[in-house]
């Protein structure tokens, strides 16, 4: 058994996503709170602050990823929409 990371090959930041589900969901004149994080910018503990894993494995074997991390949530909040019937 072999076991790959499925990814990206950028990141994306948690206030990026935010507003990409806000506007998937057409909602206006939201506002977003931020409380500081903690342990060096962290969001909250525990939180990991950057992550990215390596897909370097997978692109040996000539996987490439169609989406970037934007792309990814925004579709993804797409779908979930849908699914949802919630627009």
């Amino acid at each position: 058994v072999e076991f790959f990371n499925i990814g990206s090959e950028d990141w994306i930041e948690v206030w990026r996503i935010a507003e990409i589900v806000v506007e998937e969901m057409g909602l206006t004149n939201v506002s977003f709170h931020f409380t500081g994080g903690v342990d060096g910018g962290r969001g909250w503990r525990g939180d990991v602050k950057y992550m990215r894993l390596s897909i370097e494995r997978l692109k040996s074997l000539g996987w490439r990823p169609k989406l970037n991390s934007e792309e990814a949530v925004r579709r993804t909040a797409q779908e979930i929409i849908k699914e949802t019937c919630m627009d």
